[in-house]
């Protein structure tokens, strides 16, 4: 005789949270199902919002929207139905504003470099070094 084998637990657990005695949560989209000790429902839940994203997912990929389309729109309302898009200028003015600020920082940290400055191979290259950093420039002038 074999002696008894302890029941391996479902990998429906790994994305549901027992919260009652008969009641799951889902880890993903935080629904609770009813829980009647079998992972049916898990299961089912699992299945049909695979599905879904899934469906909305190459609803956007297979017509490579814009954020003026209806289908991104939607899908962006999946993902978070709180979350309201920016209109076109707000989006130009937010990416201008982050422009300015990374090349505020880019201009900052070179004008940090104090260290040696050398030819590197071509004189279109320059190279700036500070112990534990370093820079290398390269230049294109259309020549």
């Amino acid at each position: 005789m074999e002696p008894n084998r302890k029941r391996s637990r479902s990998q429906m657990w790994e994305h549901f949270e027992l919260i009652s005695p008969n009641k799951v949560q889902c880890l993903h989209c935080s629904m609770q199902l009813v829980y009647n000790n079998n992972t049916s429902s898990m299961l089912r839940h699992t299945v049909l919002s695979m599905k879904t994203s899934r469906r909305t997912l190459f609803m956007v990929v297979d017509r490579k929207q814009d954020l003026d389309d209806p289908g991104f729109k939607e899908f962006v309302g999946k993902l978070d139905p709180t979350y309201t898009l920016p209109s076109r200028q707000a989006l130009k003015k937010m990416v201008g504003e982050k422009y300015e600020e990374e090349k505020a920082k880019a201009k900052a940290q070179l004008q940090s470099v104090e260290a040696s400055k050398q030819q590197i191979g071509s004189p279109r290259r320059t190279a700036f070094r500070e112990p534990g950093r370093q820079l290398a420039l390269h230049t294109d002038t259309g020549t």
